[in-house]
């Protein structure tokens, strides 16, 4: 969770406006979990704050459709309760309120100009690069949002940012840390590895009543998933485009009236000293226009010079803008006075405005213009969309109308792929029309969705074929494959903790390479930095690098069965490699932050302490069951 919250510190809530996502689950609904609980229930007191049921049960939703979108099928909420889902959320929930009551503590704040010069900048609400008013009202208008919630949201996000960054910016790792973790896993390690594979361990023919057991205990291995038919109309922005066309007249009309997006002023690389005392500046500005050199009569007064690379002269306070752009390069200006204070600049480069030509901007004025028409066009035709389906109207007449795409899709699982396990040859916006399309039930139609890519699509949900168990007699054949690769599993693990034991008693592993299914070799020089071996699993490594020299284990792996014995240990080179060394200072810069963050909340846990309502919080989890 704490690695979650440092990327959200880090970009912070906005990015992305993941606020639209959060709102249309209330929009379109995923089901109410905890209907029956009273709101305003406490489920965690933390310090003075308390989270309540209508709180987690926000959090949940976020984080349900989150993790469906992740795993790429409806997971359910009783799914979701099982793998701890709820229990993640509370706990996020909890570090979030102690970090937010240290921001308190400690009396953090952030300027709210600052926060909506960010908001400003987010492309969400950009227009041709710029900050488009309408355009924010109408997100904000998407996400049921205030301007004022909006900007409270954000503030309190920074202030986490700059908390956190106080906490986990440490700088350099000391060396001795470095030294000691590269010792540890860049030590070599050479192993006899011993493969047994379990298809090679011969199993019995299962009796009819064997496979009716396994059958009962694994029916979901063996449950046909559900299937829905599906309509979609689309509308793609780009498709819109290709149908417009501009006359030269139109173009040059444009150039004309954006000539100042392809001007650029005359700018200047200035230097500059700011004082208090007129007297001084006065007597500084006379030095250096003397011919002395300003950096240096600065330096020896006491004061710092400020170099403005690349400044125009419509970024300069009003008193300042004129008297510096009327000296030429090299000259020193007069002491000049503004509410800042006493300024003395000197022009160190004078870099020429210009103008591009039309003939050189032409393609690209007439690329913005195609797709700003096509924009304006395609948000018209949504709105008839929009309309159209308030009417009640068929897909497929409104496909006509408005001569949209329409694209039937056959039944499909929620992973988009039919019965025979294929995806269908069309699926335009795949991922966006499945959730649409299992979110709602048979009959029903969505309304418009946006990609935030130009693309606007409808889904409709023709049919729904439930998930349904399917017959023993029909997946008999899949019943005892299964049941084999299991038994023969078990037995192959049996037989390699007799081949561990024998390695164990000193046998040579080369005794065992007779047998059926079993490979014998020694491997490459592993650790745990950038050495690696093949047969070794990476996630048997970690147990594999606490063995003393002579031990044995065994690994369990997918289709096969690990037995290895440390023969050799090989001490790190110091001066063999430095690249390596470098990989492991940058890990360290990265995990010692993380560690950080994590004891951090601990501590804030010990001031800020956390009580459960243990009866609200299982109550939630039996009515998602």
């Amino acid at each position: 969770m704490l690695q979650s919250m440092r990327h959200l510190a880090q970009s912070w809530l906005f990015k992305g406006l993941m606020l639209i996502l959060v709102v249309s689950f209330a929009i379109w609904g995923v089901g109410d979990i905890f209907r029956g609980n009273p709101q305003n229930r406490t489920v965690v007191k933390v310090g003075k704050m308390a989270i309540t049921a209508q709180a987690v049960e926000q959090a949940f939703r976020e984080a349900l459709a989150q993790a469906r979108q992740m795993v790429g099928f409806e997971l359910s909420e009783q799914q979701a309760m099982q793998t701890g889902l709820l229990d993640k959320v509370v706990d996020g929930m909890i570090d979030r309120s102690v970090i937010d009551q240290d921001i308190e503590r400690l009396g953090i704040d952030v300027n709210e100009k600052l926060v909506a010069n960010h908001i400003a900048a987010l492309p969400q609400f950009q227009k041709d690069g710029k900050f488009d008013k309408e355009l924010f009202r109408q997100r904000l208008t998407q996400i049921r949002m205030t301007e004022r919630d909006l900007l409270a949201q954000g503030r309190q996000e920074m202030a986490r940012q700059q908390l956190l960054n106080s906490i986990t910016n440490i700088g350099k790792v000391p060396q001795s840390i470095i030294d000691a973790v590269y010792e540890a896993r860049g030590q070599k390690r050479v192993f006899d590895v011993v493969i047994l594979k379990n298809a090679s361990v011969k199993t019995p023919e299962p009796e009819d009543k064997v496979l009716q057991d396994y059958y009962q205990q694994n029916l979901q291995r063996f449950t046909s998933p559900e299937y829905r038919g599906l309509t979609i109309v689309r509308l793609a922005t780009d498709d819109v485009q290709k149908d417009i066309t501009l006359s030269e007249e139109d173009v040059k009309k444009a150039y004309e009236a954006r000539i100042a997006q392809f001007t650029r002023p005359e700018r200047r690389d200035i230097l500059q000293v700011i004082l208090q005392d007129e007297a001084r500046a006065r007597q500084l500005a006379a030095a250096v226009q003397s011919g002395k050199d300003l950096i240096h009569a600065a330096k020896m007064t006491g004061h710092t010079v400020v170099p403005l690379n690349g400044t125009e002269e419509k970024t300069l306070l009003p008193e300042l803008a004129k008297p510096v752009f009327e000296i030429k390069a090299g000259q020193v200006s007069d002491a000049i006075k503004s509410p800042l204070g006493w300024h003395i600049f000197q022009v160190t480069k004078i870099i020429p405005g210009s103008k591009r030509d039309y003939n050189e901007v032409k393609t690209q004025l007439r690329d913005t213009l195609r797709r700003d028409q096509a924009v304006d066009t395609a948000m018209r035709m949504v709105n008839q969309l929009d309309d159209e389906l308030a009417a009640g109207h068929a897909l497929e007449d409104i496909a006509d109308s408005l001569k949209l795409r329409l694209v039937k899709i056959p039944p499909v699982d929620a992973k988009g792929r039919t019965a025979d396990g294929k995806e269908p040859s069309e699926m335009p916006e795949k991922d966006n029309v499945l959730k649409a399309g299992f979110d709602q039930n048979a009959g029903e139609t969505s309304p418009v969705m946006d990609d935030k890519k130009g693309n606007y699509f409808v889904v409709r949900t023709d049919e729904v074929t439930p998930s349904a168990q399917r017959p023993f007699e029909k997946v008999r054949d899949s019943i005892v494959a299964s049941w084999k690769v299991r038994e023969q599993a078990k037995l192959a693990a049996t037989e390699a903790e007799k081949i561990a034991q024998g390695l164990r008693e000193g046998k040579k592993p080369s005794s065992f390479a007779a047998g059926s299914g079993v490979e014998v070799r020694v491997s490459k020089p592993v650790s745990l930095l950038n050495d690696a071996d093949p047969d070794v699993s990476p996630a048997a490594a970690p147990q594999m690098f606490k063995m003393k020299k002579g031990e044995v284990s065994v690994s369990s792996l997918m289709d096969r069965q690990m037995i290895v014995r440390l023969a050799e240990i090989i001490e790190v080179d110091e001066n063999a490699n430095a690249g390596i060394k470098g990989q492991v200072t940058d890990a360290l810069g990265r995990h010692v932050p993380q560690e950080l963050a994590e004891q951090y909340v601990k501590h804030l846990r010990d001031i800020f302490p956390v009580k459960v309502n243990r009866e609200a919080l299982n109550d939630m989890r039996q009515r998602g069951g």
